[in-house]
């Protein structure tokens, strides 16, 4: 797990904003090209850059995800993991997701894949805390350290279930982007979020929300329930 930070994220972000920018005909080509670099780096046992901006190659709903920065486990302090539990998406765990789709949909090929999957499936994932047993090995202050499972393992605490739905409605689309917003902090306070990096990222999603809505013409709503959420 790597955290970028500073010149590391701009550096990233630049380079993301480079390749969405391009034409659509230049996406392809150079989506192909990233896949299929990729592709003999691992045949001849050379790994990747870290920070290299490149097409993700492993199923997005295969992969196991990790928070990189601690959070408020009502008396302790923890990590979070979520990983796929039920069959029919541990099979993808490490699986390339379609490079034709890749392809032909540069710009919104894992909003596809995850559509086309929820469809006709539902699915199952893990989540898990990692709890912190040593300030000294597990820092709070300093996201860029990764905590290791032998110093304190990954326990399961809840299983989340994600049923059929059309994940990408067009009545969703505009609830996501018209009238939601995303921030680490909207959590209870035995959960809320710690450390350095954690507290930036507060102001930073807060501005950023502020600015979206306003120029959206959208006031931001908070929903209480699922059944807010449109068909």
């Amino acid at each position: 797990m790597v955290l970028l930070l500073g010149k590391d994220y701009l550096d990233q972000q630049k380079k993301v904003e480079e390749y969405i920018n391009t034409p659509e005909l230049f996406q392809s080509v150079q989506g192909a090209m990233l896949v299929a670099g990729r592709k003999i780096k691992n045949l001849i046992g050379k790994e990747e850059d870290p920070n290299h901006f490149s097409i993700p190659g492993s199923h997005i709903l295969g992969d196991r995800y990790f928070s990189m920065a601690a959070i408020r486990y009502g008396d302790y302090v923890a990590k979070i993991s979520i990983a796929p539990k039920s069959e029919n998406v541990a099979i993808l765990h490490g699986k390339d997701m379609d490079e034709n789709l890749i392809k032909n949909e540069p710009e919104s090929f894992l909003t596809t894949i995850v559509k086309n999957f929820f469809e006709n499936q539902t699915a199952v994932y893990e989540l898990s805390a990692q709890l912190c047993t040593d300030l000294e090995k597990m820092p709070i202050e300093d996201g860029s350290v990764q905590w290791m499972e032998d110093d304190s393992p990954f326990q399961a605490i809840a299983s989340l279930t994600i049923s059929l739905q059309n994940t990408f409605s067009p009545e969703r689309r505009v609830y996501g982007d018209d009238v939601l917003s995303f921030n680490p902090f909207h959590c209870l306070p035995d959960h809320r979020p710690l450390g350095n990096i954690m507290r930036v990222r507060k102001l930073a999603y807060e501005t950023s929300s502020k600015y979206r809505h306003h120029m959206n013409a959208a006031p931001r709503v908070e929903p209480i329930s699922i059944d807010e959420l449109p068909d």
